[in-house]
Formats: structure tokens, sequence, C-alpha cells
């Protein structure tokens, strides 16, 4: 029994129809080559199976499909490598964020382009040790005065400057990160959602809305920890979308808190109220237990931001969730552990003691004292006191009652406290809370050298992060990326196919021309 005549005329269509599609999608493949974002796309292909219901006038025999059919354009996504590469991506903005930060703080410190304390404090030893010869002479004694308001003037100037680089990462993570990229991009990205579901739903391609969408994910990826979740939602029977949704993603402890759910979006704000600056949830969707979320954030450019912020190092309590990070507040309370030592010292040293009462009198003259008028002394507050401004020779240079007033025995006590080693406390309460040990210039010294270990150490972290990432992006483009060599190829395969299936469509032709021919045989 002969097959339907003009079922070859349909599979011929279809081919030449498939073969269209193609050679328009290697096209537009071709045209995009270098658009920022665009995934390569391809024409999902599917035979059309000569299976059925069961008919009342059926071909027996070896029987063939119906030719191919296009349903569908799909995109050239790995979700595996979109998974590692935001993952690396918000590790990568954390590490330069923090890189960018140190070093800040690290020009504050820097003794090669300018004068800074180790070199002040090297003048007030060599002060010390002139006056120490001439401990009469008033000139000298006003030229050490001279040289210690130089020393607690370097230690105003980086109590402010450090003030300064919070303030400034503080504005970055505040007004630029969080209130304009962060809180954009998910409020787009769920307006993406929106728009693509509505194409979906009608059945229209939505592509290039996809394409937009996963450039936005990407950058939101480098701002926070995320994870992204997408899942086939049945409409009705002949229609099924994607749906969407992304949530802040705490490995540690498993925790997600939802950011984007299809058209539903949650933004940040940053909180300064606190002792800490906190990251605080403004939710519209989504039951949370508390709106501070700032434990859960543990990678992207805003963490990096907050260990600058919060980073206390030794100084943090670390049972109240304080960072341990050495950020700016760990070099302010180091800088204030300092000049609260050092004008202990010296507060210390200068005191007159009258041996002739049972026990001895001590009367103090302190050097140093707070600008503010408090009892803590800090690097922001560390002055001359009054007195001493007044009077040059306010300095005691001898408790030795037998030199007269030609004795020096107190200077060169105090030049010996300048190379003495100090134990320096990070909680004066506390003798077991040692921060550091050595002499004052050690302990600036040692500061800077931490500091510039600390920046070398994720310099390293953040340049092999950058080559990862940079590999998961050439893995991610070898499969998404356009290869216009490639596309070339695929150009000329799917133009043989085109011209093969009319070249089909004219065999088929000739061969119903023959059969209707039949009929006029002996007329």
């Amino acid at each position: 029994m002969l097959r339907s005549t003009f079922l070859g005329f349909q599979t011929a269509s279809r081919a030449l129809s498939a073969s269209q599609i193609c050679l328009d999608v290697t096209g537009n493949n071709i045209a995009n080559a270098d658009t920022a974002g665009y995934t390569r796309q391809r024409v999902d292909l599917v035979s059309i199976s000569s299976s059925g219901y069961t008919q009342k006038y059926t071909t027996t025999g070896a029987t063939v499909g119906y030719g191919v059919e296009a349903v569908g354009v799909s995109q050239l996504r790995d979700s595996f490598l979109d998974l590692r590469y935001r993952t690396e991506n918000a590790e990568n903005g954390k590490l330069e964020t923090i890189v960018t930060g140190l070093t800040d703080l690290e020009n504050i410190f820097d003794e090669t382009t300018s004068e800074g304390l180790q070199t002040q404090l090297t003048n007030f030893l060599t002060q010390l040790q002139a006056l120490s010869n001439s401990p009469t002479s008033s000139d000298i004694a006003a030229i050490v005065r001279t040289a210690a308001q130089q020393v607690t003037q370097i230690m105003n100037t980086y109590s402010q400057q450090i003030d300064q680089v919070q303030e400034q990462v503080l504005y970055g993570l505040s007004n630029v990160t969080v209130n304009n990229d962060f809180n954009s991009l998910v409020q787009n990205i769920a307006g993406l959602n929106e728009q693509i579901r509505e194409d979906q739903t009608h059945g229209n391609p939505s592509n290039e809305l996809m394409d937009e969408r996963n450039i936005l994910i990407d950058k939101l990826s480098r701002l926070a920890n995320i994870k992204v979740t997408s899942t086939p939602e049945t409409l009705s029977d002949s229609i099924t979308i994607e749906r969407l949704s992304i949530s802040l993603y705490d490995a540690l402890t498993g925790t997600e808190i939802g950011l984007v759910d299809d058209a539903l979006y949650n933004t940040f704000s940053v909180n300064t109220s606190g002792g800490n600056v906190s990251i605080e949830l403004n939710s519209t969707f989504g039951a949370h237990e508390t709106k501070d979320i700032t434990d859960h954030i543990t990678g992207g450019t805003i963490k990096g931001y907050l260990e600058i912020i919060n980073g206390k190092g030794a100084f943090a309590d670390t049972a109240a969730g304080e960072s341990s990070f050495k950020g700016a507040p760990y070099y302010e309370s180091t800088m204030d552990t300092f000049a609260a030592k050092f004008a202990e010292i010296f507060n210390t040293l200068n005191a007159t003691e009258d041996t002739s009462t049972i026990p001895s009198t001590i009367t103090p003259k302190p050097l140093f004292e707070a600008s503010d008028g408090s009892t803590s002394i800090t690097a922001g507050n560390i002055q001359l006191t009054d007195a001493w401004l007044e009077d040059a020779t306010y300095l005691t240079t001898t408790k030795d009652p037998d030199s007269g007033t030609g004795g020096s025995d107190n200077i060169l006590k105090m030049i010996q406290a300048m190379n003495t080693k100090h134990t320096f406390l990070v909680d004066p309460a506390d003798s077991a809370s040692i921060l550091f040990e050595g002499s004052f210039e050690q302990f600036v010294s040692g500061t800077i050298s931490d500091l510039a270990l600390d920046i070398s150490l994720n310099k390293s972290y953040a340049k092999t992060s950058d080559t990862v990432i940079t590999n998961l992006f050439n893995s991610r483009e070898s499969l998404s990326g356009i290869s216009l060599d490639e596309e070339g190829v695929n150009l000329m395969a799917y133009q043989k196919a085109y011209n093969a299936a009319a070249r089909f469509m004219t065999v088929i032709d000739e061969a119903v021309d023959t059969i209707l021919s039949m009929g006029l045989v002996g007329r």
C-alpha cells in the first residue's frame, strides 16, 4: 500500500523550515559575537514520530518518521559553572575590597614618603639625649617640648586619618554599594522576572531578557554571597515557565534569606546606630527572625566593607559576635593603646618625689593629657599639658637631691624608657591580655609590619581568586560564548541542509508527477 501521497512534501517542508530557523539562529549568534553578556543560542530539533493513535487505515511493513520540527530556541549555559563563577566572584569582591581598605590604612602609616611616628619618636629621643648633656638649658628644653608636641600631633593625625578611612568606607558601603548598586540590582532582576514570565506565558521567546538578567545576577554575586534557584512552574498542560529566585546563602550555617522571588524583592539598609555597622533586611516577602542579617553576609564587596569598618582584631569581643579581622577599628585601638602607654610612662617619670616624709610624697607633674578633659588618653586626644606648654623647664630633669639643679638622672631614665621593653595590654585591667611587648619604636614598626603582611596576604588571596575566576569565565565562554569559526561551519552545514531539503522537495514533486501521469497511459 502506498503511503499518503503528500507526506513527502510535509517532510521536505518541515526540513526547509527547520533549516531556515537554524540559519536564522546562527546568523543571530554571529551578529551578537561582540555583545556583552550574550549567550549562544541553539535550535531545539525533535524528530516527528510515525507512531500515534491506532487508525482505520494503516500502512503495514516498514514506516518512517514524519520529518523534523523546531520546538524552540534555547541558550547554551551550564548552571554548575554559573554557580562556581558567582561563588568565586563573591570571594573576589570581598578580597579586593579588603585590599583597597587596608592599602588606605597603610598610606596613613607610610614612613617612606613622609615623616611619620617613627621619625618623630627618633627625633624626641635625640633631643632628650641632647638635654641630658645640658639639663639646665632652657633652649634645649624647649626643643624637647617641640619634639614631644610633634609626637602627639602625628598621633592626632593618625587618629583623624583612620576616622576618615572609616567614613569613606562607610559612605561606599551605604550610599554606593547597598543603597544604589545592591538595591537597584534586586529591583531590576525582579522586574525582568516579571517581563520574562509575561513573555513565556504568551509563548514568546525571552532569551535576550534572560541574558540581561544573567548580567545583573553576575553583578549581584560580586556584592554578596547569593544562591540562584530556577524551578519550572506549570501554568497549563501546554505552558510551563521558569520561576527564578535568589537568596542570600550562608554556607556555614545553611541559612537562606530570600532576596528575589519572581517579581518580589527585598532590599538592604545600613544601620550605624549601634557599636558596629550592621546590614538590615527590608522585607516585603518571606518570614525572617531578625532584621539584622550581618552575620549571614560571608562574601562579596559588602563583606569586605564590613571587615574594614567593624574589624577590631585583638580588641574584638568575639563572644558578642564582633569581628576579629584587623580593620580600621583595630588600628585605631592600637594607636590609642600606644598613646595611653606613652603618656603613662612619661607622666610617671616626670612626677616628683619628696623623700623627707615617711612614706615619701609623690607629686604628679603630668606632661601629657587628654584634650577633651577626659581621664582616658587616646591617639585622638593626646596633647601636652598647659603647664609644660607655658614652661619648657617643667620637665623634671633630676630626682637626685644631691645633684642640685644640674642633674640629668631623670632625663636618662626617660631615654632608657624610650628603649626599654614595655607591655602593651588590650585591656588595662587584664594583665594577661598582651597586645605587644617591646619598645615604643618596635611597637610602631611591628604595627606597620603587621599591616603590610595583612595586605600582602590578602593580595595573594585576591591574585589566586583572579586566576580561578578567569578560568571559570573562560570555561563559561567556551560553552556560552560565540566562536565565529564554529558558527561559520554551522552556517555552511545548515545551508547545505537547506539545499538538500529543497532538492528533496523537487524529487518528491517529480515522483508525484510521475504517479499522476500514469492516468494518461493508453489514451
